[in-house]
């Protein structure tokens, strides 16, 4: 690697250029301040969970009904999220909903369907309205990309940020490197947004293949990484998400299919949801998966989808939208030889991310509060890397609050601290070690440990000793970290993606261990505490960096995430 460091000076370093990230990024140009964005991708425009497209996106529109209006969706959240969610921080996001959707429809966001000139919005997810737009969103992050550009972003591509740079309980930058060239980069900055989406590669899948991923599979846990060791508070690590996908081809989609209509039968040909939840396939993506699970352990497996009985036109509008986020669907269900309009389809479970838990507004990872900054100062989160999480809709939207709570938090004039040269290339040097052992254990083998492990202890059915288990491994493995080999740039990335995936483990291991319950179907279950326990356990389940390791507690559900941050903190703007 170079053994100099490029060193940039601005206002805002946002490392992960997906939705969220230039959509934080977005308020911050227009105020006229200078953003330097690191991704990991080669183009802004097709970077993030979404770069290859999106088919729906959840928001009030306040079109004149009751069920359309953030009141009537806020009083039902906390049911739809076992109770369990930041009620102050969802407040803004929900509140803020229609006016980033106008946002977005003037960056050339078209939600419309083409077909009526009006916008096609359904029910799905537990949801108490029909707040999906069912939408073509080839272009949908082309449109976030462009603006970013426009407004003469620097766009560091093909650049993985290793470590938030903090003093005195404020972060002041970020250490990142490119992963062709080699080139440290020390961006300098008065404000940190950390972007990076999920964790994805965290237990195996059906197909076996590591990047046969549902979601994203470079969205690996970098956000959360980064902050924990920032000294950032995380919460809801224990609550992970699956969902169902044909066999033999992860793919995003359910929400489409159930919206639309689509059942989903056993072996004797029973459409079973119901027995797992009254609204059966609308209910709760967690409920969903949950039903699939139990139906499989009680031998009722495979498992069908079936959208026979669905009329012409919307088969034909399925057909036109389920392969915008995977572009070669189409071309696998003509090689299987089957035909979703006269064939039931297997399905079965996806792997695990640590995301939402199947929930909308109950985000998995750094703590924020309704500004979504952090515990730290000055270090801001949105998307699924952030704890108030609604899919593409809440990237858009915490990460526009981001944005805008950006330009206010950097009205007040501050001197940033600067680090010494040589402690400068003491950074990169530790980070960079890896390429001095080329012929070292591979990150492939690492991560399949890493796989195996979370899916036998710590996956959709856990036990204290199984999570023990779990944690013992994870820690041995953390100490093989430093042995890693890599024999080029890009092997490097693959290292560090796969350290945060195992802290990232680590982390979800101890959430999981302290809850004494089960809660939300598949996204929490206790073999040995298998009921749900409001009394002891509505509360926040919160994870901090110590000396000795994850320190954990808990909050009750009933507080804001932002009361645990530290009391300065809190005196000081939070």
């Amino acid at each position: 690697m170079s053994d100099s460091v490029i060193r940039l000076e601005t206002d805002v370093v946002v490392v992960g250029g997906g939705v969220a990230g230039c959509m934080a990024a977005i308020p911050a140009l227009e105020a006229g301040m200078g953003v330097v964005i690191c991704d990991k991708g080669k183009l802004l425009e097709r970077s993030g969970s979404v770069g290859g497209g999106v088919d729906h996106y959840l928001t009030v529109m306040e079109t004149g009904p009751e069920w359309d209006t953030p009141d009537f969706l806020l009083k039902h959240i906390p049911e739809l999220t076992d109770g369990i969610v930041d009620m102050e921080v969802t407040d803004r996001v929900v509140r803020e909903m229609p006016r980033v959707l106008r946002k977005l429809e003037e960056l050339g966001v078209d939600f419309k369907d083409p077909r009526t000139g009006t916008y096609d919005r359904h029910r799905s997810f537990g949801l108490p309205g029909a707040y999906h737009i069912n939408f073509d969103g080839t272009r949908f992050k082309h449109h976030i990309g462009q603006r970013v550009r426009r407004g003469k972003a620097t766009v560091l591509a093909r650049t993985m940020g290793v470590q938030v740079l903090v003093e005195d309980g404020r972060a002041y930058g970020v250490l990142a490197f490119d992963i062709r060239a080699g080139t440290w980069y020390y961006v300098r900055a008065r404000a940190v947004v950390l972007s990076t989406g999920d964790v994805n590669r965290l237990s195996k899948n059906a197909s076996g293949l590591a990047f046969d991923s549902w979601h994203c599979p470079y969205n690996t846990g970098d956000a959360q990484a980064m902050g924990y060791r920032a000294g950032a508070t995380l919460a809801n690590m224990e609550f992970t998400e699956t969902t169902l996908t044909p066999k033999g081809f992860s793919t995003q989609g359910l929400n489409a299919l159930v919206s639309l209509g689509a059942y989903f039968l056993n072996r004797q040909g029973e459409r079973f949801m119901f027995r797992y939840d009254p609204k059966g396939e609308n209910a709760r993506r967690a409920v969903l998966a949950d039903g699939v699970i139990n139906e499989y352990l009680e031998g009722n497996g495979p498992i069908y989808l079936d959208c026979r009985h669905l009329p012409a036109d919307v088969l034909d509008h399925m057909e036109e939208t389920l392969q915008i986020d995977r572009h070669t669907l189409p071309a696998f269900y003509r090689q299987k030889g089957v035909d979703f309009r006269t064939d039931p389809i297997e399905v079965s479970i996806s792997e695990l991310s640590i995301r939402r838990s199947g929930l909308y507004f109950r985000g998995s990872g750094i703590a924020v509060d309704v500004n979504a900054e952090s515990s730290v100062r000055g270090l801001f989160s949105a998307g699924d890397s952030a704890t108030v999480s609604g899919g593409i809709a809440g990237a858009a939207t915490l990460g526009h609050i981001a944005g805008e709570s950006i330009v206010q938090y950097l009205k007040e004039p501050r001197t940033l601290p600067d680090v010494a040269a040589g402690e400068l290339a003491g950074l990169t040097a530790a980070a960079a070690v890896h390429l001095e052992q080329p012929d070292g254990p591979s990150w492939r083998a690492f991560e399949d440990r890493i796989r195996a492990t979370v899916t036998d202890h710590a996956g959709v059915r856990r036990t204290e000793k199984g999570l023990r288990l779990a944690l013992d491994t994870l820690h041995a493995l953390g100490r093989e970290e430093a042995n890693l080999g890599a024999a080029h740039h890009h092997d490097l990335m693959r290292v560090h993606e796969a350290r945060n995936i195992r802290l990232n483990a680590e982390l979800l291991a101890e959430a999981a261990l302290e809850r004494k319950e089960s809660r939300t179907g598949s996204a929490h279950r206790r073999m040995d505490f298998p009921g749900t326990d409001d009394e002891h356990w509505r509360s926040f389940v919160l994870v901090d960096r110590t000396d000795d390791g994850p320190g954990v507690r808990t909050l009750p559900a009933r507080d804001p995430l932002s009361a645990a941050f530290p009391r300065s903190r809190q005196q000081n703007g939070g």
